[in-house]
């Protein structure tokens, strides 16, 4: 009877440390931003649109970890974010963004920006403005970065500028491919020259 009366009171001690972890320790914004989305259909078509009060629907010091299927790990982060619903998915608009790609051999590839757009159904990101990245011994720096997370790739283009161990080059796209380690160097126009 005594053995039972003490597993009794160890489960309950845990249940009463779980509530009061999740009522004091849990962010209560998260929760806030799904509450304040309304949605109402438009009579002019079948799409339904979000109402959003702006004040509510920020988040701060939102950060994602995704596991990626090539055992790779995808980190983003950022100061101020926005939870949007496009055609019935979450897309995370992004100020201040940090992100770390890291390959299953434990290399990484760090990216900041002012801004991203994050999707969370597949997690493809979308960087822009003041975007610096670092990659081994590369730096390269733009306006504009697409992480497609399915394929492994980064493109990087406008105003592209790349540092490396041979100098520093300027050309309109960077293409990197993340499982082969391949950057590829081009042009929007064909004629031109890196």
């Amino acid at each position: 009877m005594k053995i039972f009366f003490q597993i009794f009171l160890t489960i309950l001690l845990f249940i009463m440390g779980f509530i009061f972890y999740e009522n004091y320790f849990v962010e209560k914004e998260v929760n806030q931003v799904k509450q304040n989305i309304k949605k109402i259909e438009n009579p002019d078509s079948t799409e339904i649109q979000v109402e959003k009060n702006d004040e509510t629907n920020l988040i701060k010091n939102l950060k994602y970890n995704v596991e990626l299927i090539d055992n790779g790990n995808y980190e983003i982060k950022s100061r101020k974010s926005k939870i949007i619903l496009e055609n019935g998915i979450e897309i995370v608009k992004m100020d201040k963004v940090t992100a770390i790609y890291t390959n299953k051999h434990n290399k990484k590839l760090y990216i900041s920006s002012e801004t991203a757009e994050f999707n969370t159904n597949n997690y493809n990101t979308f960087f822009e403005g003041n975007i610096n990245i670092k990659f081994e011994d590369n730096i390269i720096t733009s306006d504009k970065l697409s992480f497609n997370t399915v394929e492994n790739v980064v493109l990087v283009y406008q105003n592209v500028i790349y540092q490396g161990l041979n100098g520093k080059l300027q050309t309109d796209n960077i293409k990197i491919n993340l499982m082969t380690k391949n950057i590829e160097l081009f042009m929007d126009d064909s004629k031109k020259n890196v």
